[in-house]
């Protein structure tokens, strides 16, 4: 995980840093839209499985946190809002093992996540949403 993937990122990657998305002052300004996107996605089937384009993945709300959704091939796992927002400014989100963790491919999580959280953004509208590119301005410090 690259530390300066945000400029209001505070940590240094290790639990529990690396879920600082969930908890920054800041994200109302942008991310918390963009990710409010996935969340709605994960819900389009009245709770029941969204199939994710180009993956054998399937997506699912989680009822108990709204900071995590669930995607699932053969079993569940977690996306949480944090290795998402790593994707947007990245473009990375794999996975990667305890002496990896600052590597920049290596997603907050370390658990991979591509090619669903690319599925995702695809369906949600793309690259060019005005939400991807607020959060994009945020994490750049180009309010």
């Amino acid at each position: 995980m690259d530390v300066n993937f945000c400029v209001l990122y505070k940590g240094d990657g290790f639990p529990p840093a690396n879920r600082y998305c969930r908890e920054c002052p800041e994200a109302e300004k942008a991310c918390d839209r963009l990710w409010a996107l996935v969340v709605e996605l994960s819900k389009s089937n009245n709770g029941g499985a969204v199939k994710l384009p180009e993956t054998r993945a399937e997506m699912y709300p989680n009822p108990k946190n709204q900071e995590i959704v669930h995607l699932k091939i053969n079993c569940r796992w977690n996306l949480g809002k944090e290795d998402f927002l790593y994707f947007i400014s990245t473009g990375y989100a794999n996975m990667g093992r305890k002496d990896e963790r600052h590597k920049r491919e290596v997603s907050p999580s370390m658990t991979r996540q591509v090619p669903y959280v690319r599925s995702i953004v695809e369906a949600i509208g793309g690259y060019n949403i005005p939400e991807i590119k607020a959060v994009r301005d945020i994490q750049q410090k180009r309010l």
